[in-house]
C-alpha cells in the first residue's frame, strides 16, 4: 500500500517537472521566434470590398500588425497616406492597401472630360510661371513642318485640376474634353516644344475648345485682310 503511494507520488512529482521543462522550453522558443521577427508594425487592409476608383473611407479598412522584417516601402502606415485617395483596381476584404495602387482622387468639372499629365523632366515640355490647382494655363506649341517652324496656340484658357511637384520639376494635370485629349497626347510626342502659359485672368480670349486649326485659320484671315491695305497704299 505504502510502496504504490510512493510510486504514485515520484511519477506526479516527475510529470510536474517535466510539464515545468515542456513550459519553459516552449517560452524560450517563442522568444526566439519573437527576436527573430522583430518589432510588429500596423498596417493597413481592406475590412469592406472597394471598387476602382472609388474614393476611400475610413470606415472601409482596418489595421493588423505584421513584423517589421516583412513591412516594405509599398506598405500604407498611416492614414494621411490614404486620405483622398482612389484604388486602380477593385479590393476585397483583407486585402493589404499598398502605395502602388493608390492615386489621388479629382473631381473632374464634367464627367465627359479627361486628365492629361505634362511633366517638366520632358525635355520639350516648358512652364513659364510657377501654377496652382484650378489654375487656367495657355498652351503653346511649335513644331516643324517642311522645315519651316511654326509657333502657335495650341489650346487656351485649359483648367488645372492638379500640380505635380518631383526633384526634376513641377508637372500638371490638364482637364479636357475626351475630344482633346489626343489631340494633346499627339503634341506631347510629336511637338518640337510646349510653352505652359499662366493665363492672367482665368479667361482667355480663346475659347478652350479652339485646337490649333482654328487659331490658324484666324492669323490666315488677318493676314488676308491686310493685304488690300497695303495694296491701297501702294
Amino acid at each position: 500500500m505504502f510502496e504504490s503511494k510512493r510510486r504514485a507520488l515520484i511519477f506526479i512529482t516527475l510529470s510536474f517537472i517535466l510539464a515545468i521543462l515542456a513550459g519553459v522550453l516552449f517560452y524560450n522558443n517563442v522568444n526566439e521566434l519573437n527576436a527573430d521577427l522583430g518589432e510588429m508594425s500596423e498596417v493597413f487592409v481592406v475590412e469592406q470590398n472597394i471598387n476602382s476608383r472609388e474614393r476611400i473611407s475610413a470606415d472601409q479598412i482596418t489595421t493588423i500588425e505584421i513584423p517589421n522584417r516583412y513591412v516594405t516601402d509599398a506598405h500604407v502606415l498611416s492614414m494621411e497616406q490614404i486620405e483622398g485617395q482612389v484604388s486602380i483596381i477593385p479590393l476585397q476584404e483583407g486585402d493589404f492597401v499598398t502605395q502602388n495602387i493608390l492615386r489621388p482622387f479629382t473631381e473632374l468639372t464634367d464627367e465627359g472630360n479627361r486628365l492629361v499629365e505634362l511633366l517638366e523632366d520632358n525635355s520639350k515640355v516648358f512652364f513659364d510661371d510657377e501654377l496652382q490647382h484650378l489654375d487656367r494655363v495657355d498652351i503653346v506649341v511649335s513644331q516643324s513642318f517642311e522645315e519651316e517652324p511654326v509657333t502657335e496656340v495650341f489650346m487656351s484658357d485649359v483648367l488645372v485640376q492638379k500640380v505635380i511637384s518631383s526633384d526634376t520639376g513641377q508637372g500638371v494635370a490638364l482637364e479636357v474634353s475626351k475630344q482633346q485629349a489626343p489631340e494633346l497626347i499627339h503634341m506631347q510626342h510629336y511637338a518640337d516644344n510646349i510653352h505652359i502659359l499662366k493665363s492672367t485672368n482665368g479667361n482667355s480670349e480663346v475659347p478652350q475648345s479652339e485646337t490649333k486649326e482654328e487659331v490658324t485659320e484666324e492669323a490666315v484671315t488677318e493676314e488676308t485682310e491686310q493685304e488690300p491695305d497695303q495694296n491701297n497704299e501702294a
